[in-house]
């Protein structure tokens, strides 16, 4: 790579002239790219495939950054943690809020979560100021086994609970909504654990940040996430969305509402690549690119 500096009166510039090959000024944008942005490949012919392609959800990193940021809240530095990054402006999941609060209003103001893939408190800490006023609040955030752990040993105590069973967390905080925020996407079977959620029969459900969509079958990836929030990957199930909505129906619920979480997930192409493409500049045919925002449903189970 050559540089040349130009400088003429009132312009002044420095000029790159570079003998590199396009494929090869693609593939910095990508390697770029990938350092700073979560991203996707895919997709796996399985859920294995998909799992030995990636370091898996047990990455000591994801602990410890995650304890590290909830440890950032509990103590007043941040104002909430989401996915281990620390957010120093208080926001709340509007979505998310107003059908808590609607059930907590068909409920004496008494509000009892069942919060499955919940982090250490992830939501319970970003929107406990909200619910203060209510007249009982009571959460239990459903984990991995080490998650549980750490969970008991910090932060456990006036209304936030841990337990790595769904049925034990069912008989300690006796749930009026059951949340699913970010989390059925992780599972190797989503479906069949959507399935026997609803088929136990819960008064409210509430599904959050939730990646699916309606027009494409059902495929794992990998998800690739940088090193400024922690490194690792791990196997992800984009979900059709119209599957999701024919299994509330087969166990009466009604969707009372359908509504789109902030951000997005799938397979984008860096900025710089397409303009390259615009301007004509040779780069090699990429696979179709997606990208779709997360879904998110809030259900109710019909009197029949």
């Amino acid at each position: 790579m050559r540089r040349i500096r130009l400088s003429l009166p009132g312009l002044h510039g420095l000029i790159e002239v570079t003998r590199g090959s396009p494929r090869a000024r693609e593939q910095d944008i990508w390697s770029e790219f990938r350092r700073h942005n979560i991203f996707f490949d895919g997709p796996h012919n399985d859920w294995r495939s998909a799992m030995a392609a990636s370091d898996g959800y047990n990455a000591p990193a994801i602990l410890a950054k995650v304890l590290d940021a909830t440890r950032a809240v509990v103590q007043g530095r941040a104002a909430y943690e989401r996915d281990s990054v620390v957010f120093t402006e208080r926001t709340y999941s509007h979505p998310l809020l107003a059908w808590l609060l609607y059930v907590a209003s068909r409920s004496d103001l008494r509000l009892s979560v069942v919060d499955v893939g919940g982090a250490l408190g992830s939501s319970y800490f970003q929107h406990r100021s909200a619910l203060a006023h209510l007249a009982e609040l009571n959460w239990c955030v459903v984990e991995q086994p080490h998650f549980v752990s750490a969970g008991r040993t910090e932060f456990e105590g006036a209304g936030l609970s841990f337990s790595d069973s769904l049925d034990e967390a069912i008989d300690r905080v006796r749930p009026n909504v059951v949340v699913l925020s970010g989390v059925l996407q992780y599972l190797e079977h989503p479906r069949e654990y959507l399935e026997d959620i609803l088929s136990r029969g819960f008064k409210f459900i509430l599904i959050d940040r939730t990646a699916a969509q309606f027009d494409v079958a059902a495929a794992p990836f990998v998800q690739h996430v940088p090193a400024w929030i922690y490194s690792a990957s791990y196997p992800v199930w984009f979900l059709n969305a119209h599957e999701m909505q024919a299994s509330f129906a087969r166990h009466d619920y009604e969707v009372v509402d359908r509504f789109q979480p902030p951000g997005t997930f799938g397979i984008v192409t860096p900025p710089p690549l397409q303009e390259l493409k615009r301007w004509g500049i040779g780069v090699t045919s990429a696979p179709r690119q997606h990208e779709w925002p997360y879904v998110g449903w809030f259900l109710e189970k019909l009197e029949i």
